[in-house]
């Protein structure tokens, strides 16, 4: 394959449009899209999409269906991840309304009112823009999140007493006083929205680690949401989403999800659910799955027919295996994903987060690699979400140790079933970690490894960490434990490092920085081992635009060319 070729394939296939459904703002549903090469707020006007923001957004609010606009953020640092607050209109109107410069994951609003959580070195804080003006409500524990506002109270949630493997939900005033509220101590809660004087939420507390429900709290009792239509209980869904103003549930099983209306399952095809908004009798969602790209439907609740609003270039990527692999007492769910091409050449894709997961759903970084003539191995390791809350809290205190044995394994299986002779394993971010890790602990495991936005030292990292990643690294090793940091730090074992590396990391990542990477690479120079080291300028850990997609990916592209030719 040509080097013009593997352009063409990855210019190709990034560039297919990605639609995420979010809400809607006066009968018109509102989404998350790359359509024009960037992420965007953008509107369904009939069958046709409207961008509505200018320049790429890094995260939006909830849309009020009674409203005619929605606030979000957007990076002001070159990708260093320092916020500041805008609105948009349904006319494409926008004005920034406050600069803050923080790291901010979570906004909420009503009509008078937006709430935010900032993160900046030294605190997170919960605050309300009023007028224009920022006031600073509270300080909060760095790691949590604010998801709705209505009136006099703001919502979220986060690991709010301490205890890393629960999560509860706080209820907060304008005035800052701020209460923590919980069904169970050590269940995990997510608040997240407020209708007629009730807080919505998805806990676990009736079925600890294995599965979700919805619940209402009035500040005195927890009651279950029931339905009228019996298919959602049927589905035995793992983990929910539900809309209580539409009556629309995304309920997700083994690493697929599934739409619901008022209980009853509605017509979609296998894959993934990426948001669903209800007007009148017409349900409007978006879908996907790993060999198709992001397509927007309209549903008809009278009839259950489906129509495509939005479609996008068809593509054959290959074909999809879901499989669970056993290590040990743990069943890893697995992903394969084979190339058209017959080929013997596998690579484990290890997803970030750690808390997140490949499902069956369009992925930016899979798709690129089986195009190009490589079978994928993409294994759920224990950590992963999708698959109950005591599976998604197994790698908490132990990073590193559980989860990359379920990596590993998951090559094994590959090698063992003819999926792949020669196999190596890449990933980004928390992935890029586990590859580095993976590359020293276990070499003789490896054929080659690409890491990108890879954390090389974690007590390092800390060190550069503001508030909110400091929490999020004492969530995940339970406190600042230094001698756990360094034992499960790549940095640690780079001498044994024996397989062709590529390193890909963007200069101004603040979530893993580019200095203990930089150290990392100084040690693979002093032992003379094979690695190539690409850093991208202007560019922080999240990809806002198309083109930055492909500053990373191509890299890593050449890099198997150059390997496998």
């Amino acid at each position: 394959m040509e080097y013009s070729e593997l352009v063409r394939i990855l210019e190709d296939l990034v560039r297919l449009p990605i639609y995420g459904i979010i809400g809607k703002l006066k009968d018109t549903p509102i989404l998350l899209s790359t359509v024009e090469g960037k992420v965007s707020i953008s509107a369904l006007m009939g069958d046709k999409l409207r961008v509505l923001t200018k320049e790429p957004i890094a995260s939006s609010a909830i849309p009020k269906s009674h409203l005619d606009f929605v606030p979000f953020a957007r990076d002001v640092e070159k990708g260093k991840e320092l916020h500041s607050i805008y609105i948009v209109n349904l006319k494409g109107e926008e004005y920034e309304v406050a600069s803050p410069k923080l790291r901010i994951f979570s906004l909420a609003y009503d009509e008078k009112n937006i709430a935010f959580i900032g993160s900046s070195q030294s605190e997170s804080s919960l605050y309300v823009i009023e007028g224009g003006k920022i006031r600073k409500i509270a300080n909060v524990p760095p790691f949590s999140f604010v998801t709705d506002l209505n009136g006099e109270y703001i919502i979220g949630s986060g690991v709010l007493k301490g205890n890393p493997k629960s999560q509860e939900f706080f209820v907060a005033d304008l005035s800052g006083n701020i209460r923590i509220f919980t069904p169970k101590d050590g269940s995990i809660n997510t608040a997240y929205y407020i209708k007629d004087n009730k807080i919505y939420i998805i806990s676990d507390y009736e079925n600890p680690g294995e599965s979700y429900w919805i619940y209402t709290f009035d500040f005195q009792k927890y009651e279950r949401v029931e339905f009228s239509e019996k298919d959602i209980y049927n589905y035995k869904a793992v983990e929910l989403y539900y809309n209580p103003e539409d009556l629309l549930i995304i309920a997700k099983r083994d690493g697929q999800s599934k739409l619901f209306f008022n209980g009853k399952m509605l017509n979609t095809l296998d894959g993934t659910i990426n948001g669903a908004t209800k007007i009148g009798d017409n349900v409007y969602f978006a879908h996907s799955s790993l060999v198709t790209p992001y397509r927007v439907y309209k549903l008809n609740l009278r009839n259950n027919k489906t129509e495509v609003i939005i479609s996008n270039r068809e593509v054959d990527i290959g074909k999809v295996e879901y499989v669970k692999i056993r290590n040990g007492d743990i069943e890893v769910p697995t992903w394969i994903i084979r190339a058209n091409k017959p080929t013997k050449i596998g690579i484990v894709y290890v997803h970030g987060g750690p808390w997140a997961e490949v499902d069956n759903g369009w992925d930016l970084l899979i798709a690129p690699l089986v195009y190009a003539g490589f079978n994928v191995i993409a294994p759920n390791y224990r950590g992963s979400t999708g698959y109950g809350s005591r599976f998604n809290l197994m790698n908490i205190g132990d990073p590193g140790g559980g989860d990359l044995s379920d990596v590993v394994r998951a090559r094994d299986y590959a090698i063992e079933n003819g999926i792949a002779e020669k196999i190596g394993i890449m990933g980004y971010s928390y992935g890029g970690y586990m590859t580095l890790l993976a590359l020293g602990k276990l070499p003789d495991k490896w054929d080659f490894g690409i890491a990108g936005a890879s954390v090389a030292d974690w007590v390092e990292m800390y060190d550069l960490s503001d508030s909110f990643f400091k929490s999020f690294m004492e969530v995940l090793f339970i406190g600042k434990n230094l001698d756990l940091m360094k034992n499960r730090s790549p940095i640690s074992y780079v001498n044994n490092v024996k397989a062709p590396l590529c390193i890909i990391h963007s200069q101004n990542d603040t979530r893993t920085p580019l200095v203990p990477v930089l150290r990392y690479v100084q040690e693979l120079q002093k032992g003379g081992k094979t690695f190539e080291f690409h850093v991208i300028p202007n560019l922080g850990h999240t990809i806002y635009k198309i083109d930055d997609a492909i500053d990373l990916l191509l890299p890593a592209l050449i890099f198997l060319k150059k390997l496998f030719g």
